[in-house]
């Protein structure tokens, strides 16, 4: 089992005195760095002059362009994109750093796939929160706290893994627990479930059922947009995948359990198809091909895209949705 850390293996004196500099005040930036307020740590955030510097000064931090933050800070995180990180990293973070600093990831894309090589002379660590932004100042305030996968990726001092859980007991994660993991663990689950191909499968479904005769409208409610699958979510997560099936009815349990049950040769082609998945992930085949896609100005991105903009099932769910009131009519 991964190794797991709460509150008690933490304690915040081992950044007392430090300043903490955040590098993308957006989402996961905001909560963030309202939370290590909150918990008696100094901020301060490094923004261009944009929506974001005005929000942060907003919310009662000081704001310095992004060098000037960083020169000035003994922990930055880098909560800004994964595609402008490099970039960003180079520009502003780089030659502003000290020996000794500490550099905090929330993804292990650009460690794990060597886009970015911090200095040999500071601490490298991933703080990456398993909840929303939204999520990670809400659960904050609750109590509750959220979850966390962390990682020492370099240590250049002797109190990296000391101060990471310092960190996350500032924003809240060691209250849940955060899980010993490493930064292509991070990258791969992550970009794992992002191509698994769910959205496509989804559509699958309704497509089907609309060509067995069914109304797109009614095919959508029962796959997703009646809000039923949230509440089934919140049972995944509070009592787990199999154990929330006694929630449904019997034959909704034979149906889950037995019926949709693949056949060897069906799950065997399934795993296949996953661990090409993984495959192209792991030798940074698609970080390669993400990067190119990036240089060519997102040709193949802007495609899809219309296509799937453009799919008789997204009008048919717009239609719905403005009987529903969700997005306004005309």
């Amino acid at each position: 089992m991964a190794r797991m850390y709460f509150e008690d293996h933490s304690d915040l004196r081992h950044v007392a005195g430090q300043t903490v500099c955040i590098v993308g005040y957006g989402n996961q930036g905001r909560s963030q760095a309202l939370n290590m307020r909150d918990s008696g740590m100094n901020v301060v955030v490094g923004s261009r002059r944009d929506e974001s510097f005005d929000a942060a000064r907003q919310d009662g931090f000081e704001v310095q362009p992004v060098g000037a933050a960083v020169a000035r800070s003994d922990v930055t995180f880098l909560l800004v994109p994964d595609e402008v990180m490099p970039q960003v990293f180079d520009r502003d973070i780089a030659p502003n750093l000290e020996a000794g600093n500490m550099v905090v990831f929330a993804s292990g894309y650009n460690i794990a796939f060597d886009l970015i090589e911090p200095p040999a002379d500071v601490d490298v660590v991933m703080i990456a929160p398993r909840m929303i932004g939204a999520g990670v100042r809400d659960t904050y305030l609750s109590g509750e706290g959220f979850p966390s996968l962390i990682a020492v990726h370099q240590a250049a001092t002797g109190t990296a893994l000391e101060r990471m859980l310092a960190l996350c007991e500032g924003i809240g994660s060691t209250r849940m627990g955060v899980i010993e993991s490493s930064f292509l663990e991070e990258a791969t689950v992550d970009l794992f479930a992002e191509q698994v191909g769910f959205l496509y499968a989804v559509r699958r479904y309704c497509e089907v059922l609309v060509e067995a005769g069914c109304s797109p409208e009614v095919a959508m409610l029962e796959f997703y947009a009646s809000g039923e699958g949230i509440e089934t979510a919140k049972a995944y997560r509070d009592i787990g995948l199999w154990d929330q099936i006694t929630l449904h009815s019997r034959t909704s349990q034979y149906g889950q359990e037995v019926t949709a049950r693949l056949s060897p040769e069906e799950e065997e082609a399934e795993r296949s198809r996953l661990r090409a998945i993984i495959s192209r992930i792991q030798d940074g085949s698609f970080a390669r091909e993400w990067a190119a896609e990036q240089g060519a100005g997102f040709p193949e991105f802007d495609r899809v895209r219309e296509l799937n903009m453009a799919h008789e099932l997204r009008a048919a769910e717009r239609r719905l949705y403005e009987v529903l009131g969700r997005i306004p009519s005309g």
